[in-house]
């Protein structure tokens, strides 16, 4: 059926004068369960279907969504996405990439779709919902009230189809599960959260796990306070570790890079971090919740190093980014039935080391181990990074108390060449996974 809403609407789009055009078609199912405080507070089940024409007309770019598929609001929207074209400004970059024809579907070589995610019953559903808050109030007595906790999953098959005859197809599942609970102590309350994310649900951790340590991450914040204004290690802990990785992602991103408007942009083949600092964008994990054969605009993917031990090694392109730039696109287009192709990372990772994290902790007098991140954080165009913080100040790899209210603050580029150890603990979270890191010198601003 998506094929042919596709191979309708390409057909169309050839007859109202399109030059070329692709099309997203995409159909699926989605879940959700939220409970607070013992009591459901939604409950949503759907079904979701939509379709995105990008079009062509003499270097000029149309694109359209609709999610309905009778035949008289697939024409409208081809119709509109054509106006649109004739209406822009032409731009010479604009196109399609160069594919294969013909039909490529994603196999079982990467295990995307678990039948059995779609067989859970509600019920059951639920059932793991509320054992989420039974066992965070279960694990600390300080943990009175909740956000929320909850369960979703779905599956999802799309298919990118061309006018120039080629056609990728892909079917894929995802469950996860979450809580957020609110400790409470001596007037002073903390929340935190903590979630698991699978393609298959025999790889979800246990609902009873999930809410255990979530709640033992919001009752360790308790009695939290700032300490004074320094500087010192930085800890960071595997989820936080690979958000602060991440945040560079913006600027290696090549439409940035191509407007100057990254800290990067002269920075290829250089050394911007520790030797120890190795990025990976791996699209072919099995069972990786990003995982795909091929990326957006249909071209085959394939691991990547960002950053090689420190150096970094590539930019990100999509088609018309990389046409901007004079470059070869690096199969990195992202998208959905909604938007036109943008560059991107499917499965993103800081490779492991092989320190402890035990002693990561230990070989320094003090630090400030981050737990949460608030804000904002880096700055993509100046490379300057600063985010409030929380976390737990150590002194010889022994907690000393919750921290609060502080702020990190410095040169980004610097604090990756301040990275001093990498831990050998890689935690797969999502499509993100980071090990423990350590930054040395970094400014933690809290009270004179």
């Amino acid at each position: 059926m998506l094929t042919d809403v596709a191979g309708r609407v390409l057909e169309l789009a050839k007859k109202h004068g399109a030059s070329s055009a692709d099309a997203v078609v995409s159909r699926g199912t989605e879940f959700e369960v939220k409970v607070a405080d013992g009591a459901i507070v939604t409950l949503t089940q759907a079904v979701s279907k939509g379709m995105g024409l990008r079009v062509f007309v003499d270097g000029r770019l149309g694109f359209c969504t609709t999610s309905d598929f009778a035949d008289a609001s697939l024409a409208y929207a081809v119709e509109r996405a054509v106006q649109l074209a004739r209406e822009a400004a032409p731009d010479p970059h604009n196109g399609l990439v160069e594919l294969k024809p013909g039909l490529e579907v994603a196999g079982d070589e990467l295990e995307l779709y678990d039948p059995a995610v779609a067989a859970i019953p509600t019920e059951e559903k639920i059932r793991w919902a509320h054992t989420l808050e039974e066992a965070a109030r279960a694990a600390d007595p300080r943990v009175r009230k909740f956000r929320d906790s909850g369960v979703s999953n779905g599956e999802s098959h799309t298919v990118l189809a061309t006018s120039a005859g080629a056609i990728r197809a892909v079917r894929s599942t995802g469950i996860a599960l979450w809580c957020n609970p609110i400790a409470e102590a001596d007037g002073q309350l903390q929340t935190e959260v903590w979630y698991d994310s699978r393609t298959h649900v025999g790889d979800l951790e246990a609902p009873e796990k999930v809410g255990r340590i979530a709640a033992e991450r919001a009752a360790r914040m308790l009695g939290a306070k700032p300490v004074k204004t320094q500087r010192a290690h930085l800890i960071l802990e595997p989820a936080m570790a690979a958000g602060f990785m991440g945040s560079m992602l913006a600027a290696i991103d090549g439409d940035s890079v191509y407007k100057k408007a990254s800290f990067l942009a002269d920075k290829l083949g250089k050394q911007i971090g520790n030797k120890a600092l190795t990025l990976v964008d791996d699209p072919h994990i099995k069972r990786g919740n990003a995982s795909s054969p091929f990326d957006g605009e249909g071209l085959p993917t394939y691991k990547k190093k960002l950053v090689d031990a420190g150096i970094l090694t590539t930019f990100l392109y999509d088609g018309y980014t990389a046409r901007k730039a004079g470059v070869k696109p690096t199969a990195s287009a992202k998208r959905g039935y909604s938007s036109p192709p943008h560059a991107g990372v499917f499965n993103f990772i800081v490779q492991p080391g092989a320190v402890s994290p035990a002693s990561i902790w230990k070989d320094v007098d003090c630090a400030l181990v981050l737990t949460r991140g608030l804000g904002r954080g880096l700055n993509s165009v100046s490379g300057e990074y600063s985010r409030g913080a929380n976390g737990l100040w150590i002194e010889r790899g022994e907690v000393v108390h919750p921290v609060q209210e502080v702020t990190i603050a410095g040169d980004y580029l610097a604090m990756l060449q301040n990275i001093d150890a990498v831990g050998d603990d890689l935690q797969m979270r999502g499509s993100s996974g980071a090990p423990t890191m350590r930054i040395a010198d970094v400014t933690i601003s809290g009270t004179r």
